[in-house]
């Protein structure tokens, strides 16, 4: 086996030795040839004998063998260089070193020539590399993913948010599989046909996604064809955010109207009874005017509820001051005693020690103060509301949180209810709970005050413990220090 392998590597080294000297002889016999035809022509008219044509045929040949072989090693220089100098491209290795000896003038600018062209194309490759790197940086950084398609579709090209959003198997896909929306690819095939410039859409991607989105899609036209073929690109701006928000406002509006309306229509019906039919009753007056009382004091209540919740929202800057919870929450018992003992109720502080946390005082309040009315309203007659607290970990960060907990004995919140009784106007359906009035934005005003500072909130509620809604707060040196005032 080892005598087979060197003879065929001595075969294989043969080949170019081989090419070489059939090449040299075929210049030869080319060269001659007008030689070899007019000593032909001369035996053939008589006026040579074949001998002396054969030798002097000889002698021209060698004579020629002797003046090319001189120019046929420079040429075979000259090749070998190239080819080095060809695979030294290939490597990306540094311009080979010209080993073929003395050169003529010729040969010598051939070879200059040579090298400046490698320079130059050494230049430009390495300018085009790095424009081609610094586009795909740049476009890396584009927060909307991007695609560029060429004329049939394909994807040529995909910024990283594209390669987040469709995956990094972008650009081997169909643009079917990775838009999947008949209309979108309608537009996009119309731009392609040069039907138009641009077109906008939006639409939902498909259910292969997790998490469905909403995408508003720019279809635009390149000024010019790109070095890689692209054609048109494709613009993806996620605006699932904004036309939530733009439900929830509309959701909003019309659920505050509603509860607007209803308080206000009591009241007109109860002015329109006493300016007419009991204008002169004074049983009807007695009887209504506690009750316009009343719905004038809702709508009081929900007119605020409305301004805290435009207040927070407004809020721009952090919280800053140190806040001692355990302070915070006895102060604010003492102005519970009255409603506890209308609901016949009870209220066991079992706070202790808390160490500081960053906050505003005044919303913090409101947190707590909405939590223990909720637990009143909803609590049962004679039960026990317990106030506690306990250190706990972030579940994400792992940093510790001081958690507050609610927890009153009254209706079970049934678990499909759980994840929406902190939205705006959601009122727990039980028939408890439709015969308590309520703006039902208190928990909304809870869970936006919590995420202003950075916190927690979870709600446990089942007929062996009752309903516990516990708030859970950074403690102050879990997170970078900055300045602070203690309140």
């Amino acid at each position: 086996m080892q005598a087979k392998s060197a003879k065929e590597t001595k075969e294989l080294t043969d080949v170019p030795q081989k090419q070489t000297l059939n090449r040299f002889t075929e210049r030869v016999l080319m060269i001659n040839l007008p030689t070899a035809s007019c000593l032909l022509l001369l035996v053939m008219i008589g006026e040579l004998v074949p001998l002396t044509a054969v030798i002097t045929f000889a002698t021209i040949v060698m004579v020629s063998i002797l003046i090319i072989i001189p120019f046929m090693e420079q040429l075979q220089s000259v090749t070998d260089y190239s080819r080095s100098l060809a695979k030294s491209i290939d490597e990306g290795s540094e311009l080979p070193v010209y080993k073929g000896g003395k050169l003529g003038e010729e040969y010598s600018e051939i070879i200059g020539a040579i090298n400046k062209l490698h320079n130059v194309w050494n230049t430009k490759t390495e300018a085009a590399e790095r424009g081609y790197l610094s586009d795909s940086a740049i476009l890396d950084i584009l927060p909307d993913p991007l695609l560029l398609l060429g004329s049939k579709e394909e994807v040529l090209g995909a910024n990283l948010a594209a390669r987040n959003l469709f995956g990094e198997d972008v650009r081997d896909r169909s643009l079917k599989r990775i838009i999947g929306n008949e209309e979108t690819l309608d537009l996009i095939a119309n731009v392609l046909k040069n039907k138009s410039e641009k077109e906008a859409i939006e639409y939902q991607t498909s259910d292969r996604n997790k998490n469905k989105k909403i995408l508003l899609l720019k279809i635009k036209r390149l000024p010019a064809l790109a070095h890689s073929g692209a054609i048109i690109a494709l613009i993806f701006h996620d605006v699932t955010e904004a036309r939530n928000l733009e439900q929830m406002q509309a959701d909003f509006v019309a659920n505050a109207s509603h509860e607007l309306r209803t308080p206000l229509s009591v009241i007109s019906g109860f002015i329109e009874m006493l300016e007419t039919s009991a204008k002169n009753d004074e049983a009807a007056r007695e009887k209504f005017l506690p009750l316009m009382s009343e719905q004038a004091l809702r709508m009081s209540k929900l007119i605020e509820s409305l301004l805290s919740l435009s207040r927070i929202q407004m809020q721009s800057t952090a919280p800053l001051d140190e806040v001692n919870l355990r302070e915070l929450i006895a102060g604010l018992s003492f102005g519970l005693e009255g409603k506890l003992k209308e609901n016949h109720m009870t209220l066991k502080n079992m706070i202790r020690q808390t160490p500081p946390i960053m906050g505003t005082a005044g919303e913090l309040t409101q947190v707590f103060q909405n939590l223990i009315d909720n637990a009143i309203k909803y609590g049962k007659t004679d039960s026990e509301i317990i106030l506690s607290s306990k250190k706990i970990l972030h579940p994400e960060t792992g940093k510790d949180m001081i958690a507050i907990s609610v927890n009153n004995q009254g209706d079970i919140i049934p678990p499909d209810q759980i994840p929406r009784v902190c939205e705006r106007f959601y009122r727990i359906d039980t028939e408890k709970t439709r015969n308590r009035t309520g703006s039902g934005l208190g928990l909304a005003i809870v869970k936006m005050i919590m995420d202003r500072h950075d916190g927690l909130i979870d709600i446990e509620s089942n007929a062996e413990n009752g309903t516990t809604f516990t708030v859970s707060f950074p403690i102050i040196g879990t997170s970078p220090s900055v300045e602070r005032k203690t309140i």
